[in-house]
């Protein structure tokens, strides 16, 4: 994320004309990863986290290089995150004191609570569910097995309404139908073409936020025709036999 959202390159103010203060990778952490998009933040708060994680940078990026800590770079003087004062003078330990603040925010229980709840229960969740895994993300400090185990013994889960609800995402599909019949895959690019027809290209969704868990999202005419004529070749193991050599019979 430092390289893909360019916080590698970004710096507090006079650390060069070339550099400059970067709001991508602070903005992508509040909206997409912690609090969500109604979550509560400013503009303001976006900046002021973004100043937070100046500094957090990466040794030779273009090589894959690791992560490092430029106090050069950092822009030391006092911010306001969410209300909270972070005193000048700081270092990385900004950053991570962001990454506190954030982590016991209600708004992140929530946000990650309906998230899970719609990735396993349902496109639209009851918001009861999600309300009570929320306050067991409180309650547990983050502890996300125990909000799983809050979904999973919910009423709400084992609903009617809930069973069979989702479809699964191409790459699900894909992966588990060669599962099921026991496929020995020596040479996965078939199957990577496979999912990029079916809509799920691997690596090639353009937006940050992903793709979608909503199961509407594969649901249509094309899509499914494209998903049975998968299922009929792989079953008459035709089209497939660079990638399923060894599958058997059955």
């Amino acid at each position: 994320m430092l390289f893909y959202l360019d916080n590698w390159q970004s710096a507090g103010p006079g650390n060069g004309a070339r550099r400059g203060l970067n709001e991508n990778y602070g903005r992508e952490l509040l909206e997409l990863h912690t609090l969500g998009v109604d979550g509560g933040y400013t503009q303001k708060d976006v900046t002021e986290v973004a100043r937070c994680f100046t500094g957090w940078t990466i040794n030779q990026p273009q090589r894959g290089g690791r992560f490092v800590f430029n106090a050069r770079l950092h822009d030391k003087g006092e911010k306001v995150v969410l209300g909270v004062r972070i005193p000048a003078g700081g270092g990385i330990e900004d950053g991570e004191k962001v990454l506190d603040i954030l982590a016991h925010h209600p708004s992140t229980a929530r946000f990650i609570s309906k998230k899970l709840a719609m990735r396993f229960v349902a496109d639209d969740p009851p918001a009861t569910l999600a309300d009570r895994m929320a306050r067991t993300f409180l309650k547990t400090d983050g502890d996300l097995r125990e909000v799983m185990r809050t979904m999973i013994g919910s009423k709400e889960f084992w609903s009617v309404g809930a069973y069979r609800s989702k479809m699964k995402s191409p790459l699900e599909m894909v992966a588990s139908a060669v599962r099921a019949v026991n496929g020995d895959v020596d040479f996965a690019i078939a199957l990577a073409n496979q999912v990029a027809q079916l809509g799920e290209p691997l690596y090639r969704k353009q937006e940050p936020t992903g793709y979608s868990n909503s199961s509407r999202e594969w649901v249509n005419s094309a899509g499914l025709l494209a998903r049975m004529n998968f299922a009929l070749q792989l079953l008459r193991r035709a089209s497939l036999p660079t990638c399923c050599a060894n599958m058997d019979r059955h």
